[in-house]
């Protein structure tokens, strides 16, 4: 691919993902859903305008710093002190709920399938994470109660580095033909702390040399610290064997945060720094679906969709809420109500993260890929197609819109009184 190639490719998608988000608007649906339809329109499978498999480098690039970017903007925009409340049953949800959910899937993947049970579990933990690139935009628009919006973003950002971890520990298993579930789970543990303790690091380096103290001696120059930051921290924990994912979302999480460390920003950079991660962000939105869009395996998808549509259902209806009620319901801090609760049971988008996990399980070579491509890809069609256009529907419903009130509900008559017959 030459020079004007590139420029070509960058300028098509660019052009299709403004076109897609006006469209969008005009629709009133989530532009994510016409983001995947342009890529398709414009991939292999059709026009044939854009060519990026997932497994060259251009996808990788935007399928690794892009996601890298999006998930420091959701962690940017996340009040620790919200989330405080709201602790116990978030890390239920992002530990042991995403390695149920790659349990209850995966079991069902391998039963469809006909393969190993370690194939199987590489499918569902693939499939663990959910998608910050949807639902950030989508509820910066809704108004959803504050608790639950927050709760929601923070597990999506906070999944998608540990479903990838899983899920990379999964396909080691898989290439090396080990049939033990041990090693996989002790290295998934490993790289978490690990992923976790260099994000944190990461984080207050970065939130000291941006502040209006005397060590933000770059407060001047937020925004390029912030791609510096973004790009080395997935570098080194990456290469450390962590998760640079985990790492870019603790980083703007601690940045957002940063007067819980007696450190704060003059007002003009702040607003500099966020509205310059908000554009980049945008931007790689538009990106990461179109390139998901044209990769779309559609003969794949018709050659085993039936199965990958199983294991879709158990995601979705089975697994989904079954982690949501074991991992809330012990939360008694939290104070989760039954609408909350029902909310978050549908909340269940995929996306970003698990496209980019197939791209990197194709480049390894995986045994059986090509299934982990058909589930990844069906998932992202279903749920982008049936639940975020129906969310806010549903958050209406509940009663779950900041300054919308839930729809009247029809009184269940109590049942009459029966008086006494005279002379009885």
């Amino acid at each position: 691919m030459t020079t004007k190639d590139v420029i070509l490719t960058i300028t098509l998608m660019l052009a299709a993902g403004l076109g897609a988000e006006l469209l969008a608007e005009l629709l009133r649906v989530p532009p994510m859903l016409l983001l995947l339809a342009a890529g398709a329109l414009l991939g292999p499978s059709a026009a044939g305008a854009i060519d990026i498999p997932l497994d060259s480098m251009g996808a990788e690039l935007i399928l690794t710093l892009g996601v890298s970017f999006i998930l420091f903007h959701g962690g940017l925009q996340l009040s620790l002190t919200i989330l405080s409340k709201v602790a116990i049953g978030l890390l239920m949800l992002v530990i042991p709920g995403v390695v149920l959910t790659a349990l209850l899937t995966g079991g069902v993947a391998a039963a469809v399938f006909g393969v190993p049970l370690t194939t199987g579990l590489l499918i569902g933990a693939a499939l663990s994470p959910t998608d910050p690139a949807i639902l950030i935009p989508l509820f910066e628009r809704m108004r959803l109660r504050a608790k639950v919006s927050q709760t929601i973003i923070a597990e999506s950002a906070l999944n998608d580095p540990t479903g990838a971890v899983l899920a990379l520990a999964f396909a080691g298993v898989v290439v090396s033909g080990s049939a033990s579930l041990t090693t996989p789970m002790t290295d998934f543990l490993l790289d978490l702390a690990l992923s976790t303790a260099l994000g944190i690091v990461f984080g207050i380096v970065l939130s000291a040399v941006v502040s209006s103290r005397r060590t933000g001696i770059w407060r001047e120059s937020a925004a390029i610290v912030v791609i510096a930051v973004v790009a080395g921290s997935f570098f080194s924990i990456d290469s450390a064997g962590g998760s640079g994912y985990l790492g870019a979302f603790l980083a703007g999480l601690i940045l957002g945060n940063m007067p819980l460390l007696g450190l704060g920003m003059h007002t003009h950079h702040e607003d500099e720094m966020r509205a310059f991660v908000s554009t980049v962000s945008h931007t790689m939105v538009m990106l990461v679906f179109i390139t998901l869009g044209a990769n779309l395996p559609w003969l794949s998808m018709a050659d085993h969709f039936w199965p990958a549509l199983a294991v879709l259902a158990t995601l979705i209806f089975v697994a989904r809420p079954l982690v949501v009620l074991v991992c809330l319901l012990v939360d008694r801090r939290g104070s989760w109500t039954r609408e909350e609760l029902v909310f978050l049971a549908w909340t269940r988008e995929t996306g970003v993260v698990p496209a980019a996990l197939a791209g990197i399980i194709v480049s390894m070579h995986v045994p059986d890929s090509d299934l982990v491509v058909t589930s990844v890809a069906l998932a992202i069609i279903v749920t982008l197609g049936l639940q975020s256009t129906t969310k806010r529907w549903l958050a209406r419903r509940l009663g779950l819109l900041e300054g919308v009130n839930p729809p009247p509900t029809t009184p269940i008559p109590a049942p009459a009184s029966v008086s006494p017959t005279p002379g009885s």
